[in-house]
């Protein structure tokens, strides 16, 4: 029996929050049939499906409730995190350890890491790297995306919401651009789902 059924929704890795539109046998190519998911952007007007196998649904977690995510929100917010600092290679590394995760906590600790080191770059005149830009836009969208869902509000509220939780300025265009109309946040699409 299917963890998930129609109507559902689900955070799938860094791809956000889908609906489950059905849930039955599909044959790909010459492969025999088998279960799967067909899910669909939630927050989007796409015509995108995937495709995922009940077998591998640990793909997919139920979006975090209301209240779990309200205490959530406050424990990251009283914990003290390192900034990370490193190699390239190996920050991309520990970017992607939390990533496959896919745990609401986990996420929320990569948008303070992240946050709090652009926030450190930007205090010392220096550009924000374009990787720690790309995993935080990355994750800023996961995490508003389920906070839109968990306590039923636009994704502009629950951007603000991350903001206000973390306490982070804006600083610089970039930032400002980046958060004039949270609603047009770009859509980044690399595959780092778990299983």
């Amino acid at each position: 029996m299917s963890r998930f059924q129609a109507g559902a929704l689900v955070v799938y890795g860094n791809l956000g929050v889908h609906e489950v539109e059905a849930v039955g046998l599909r044959r790909f190519c010459d492969e025999p049939a088998r279960e799967y998911y067909t899910l669909r952007p939630y927050f989007s007007d796409s015509h995108d499906r995937s495709y995922i196998p009940t077998e591998k649904e640990a793909a997919l977690r139920p979006v975090t409730p209301a209240q779990q995510a309200e205490a959530d929100l406050a424990r990251i917010k009283a914990e003290k995190l390192p900034i990370p600092a490193g190699v390239q290679t190996a920050l991309a590394e520990h970017y992607q350890a939390l990533l496959h995760t896919n745990d609401f906590y986990q996420y929320l600790t990569l948008f303070k890491e992240l946050g709090q080191k652009q926030t450190q770059q930007q205090n010392r005149g220096r550009k924000i790297n374009a990787m720690d830009a790309y995993f935080y836009q990355m994750v800023e969208r996961v995490l508003r995306e389920e906070l839109a869902v968990s306590f039923g509000e636009s994704q502009q509220e629950s951007g603000r919401r991350l903001l206000e939780v973390f306490a982070l300025k804006l600083h610089g265009d970039f930032y400002q651009q980046m958060y004039a109309d949270l609603s047009t946040a770009p859509y980044y699409a690399i595959k780092i789902a778990p299983g």
